[in-house]
């Protein structure tokens, strides 16, 4: 079956296109960063909730802009560790609210924590951690 889109699987962000409309930043400030996201039919699995794939996406894109909130433009960040609790089920057309928030940031390495909560009732979903390196730009 040919697929129209096939050349924007291999774009080297692709997986924001996916998100584009699951993911909405609803509040940024040094240290935290919350977004509003939604489980719809392209972020869920065969039962219908929030695929497992979907939620290590967005702990990452979240915790990648928490990062940013309080490690400088001049430095690089890897993500060098990424853990995920799966805590209950995400159903579909649900509102959660992810909430990032730094935990530690230092010279070397910035650790964030990531919560995934129903908006609705507050019932907390997911949990994540992820651990950056933060490594000066190259300058040649």
């Amino acid at each position: 079956m040919h697929d129209s889109n096939v050349e924007n699987y291999s774009s080297r962000d692709f997986y924001s296109n996916l998100l584009c409309n699951t993911l909405k930043t609803h509040t940024v400030r040094r240290g935290h960063v919350t977004c509003l996201a939604t489980v719809t039919p392209a972020v869920a699995n065969y039962f219908g909730g929030l695929h497992g794939g979907a939620v290590a996406a967005i702990a990452e894109r979240v915790a990648i802009a928490t990062s940013r909130t309080v490690v400088g433009v001049d430095k690089e960040i890897f993500l060098v560790d990424l853990g995920i609790s799966y805590l209950s089920a995400a159903p579909k057309d649900a509102e959660l609210i992810v909430d990032g928030a730094v935990v530690k940031s230092g010279r070397n390495i910035t650790a964030v924590s990531i919560e995934f909560k129903m908006k609705k009732t507050g019932k907390l979903l997911f949990t994540s951690r992820a651990t950056f390196h933060n490594s000066p730009l190259a300058k040649l």
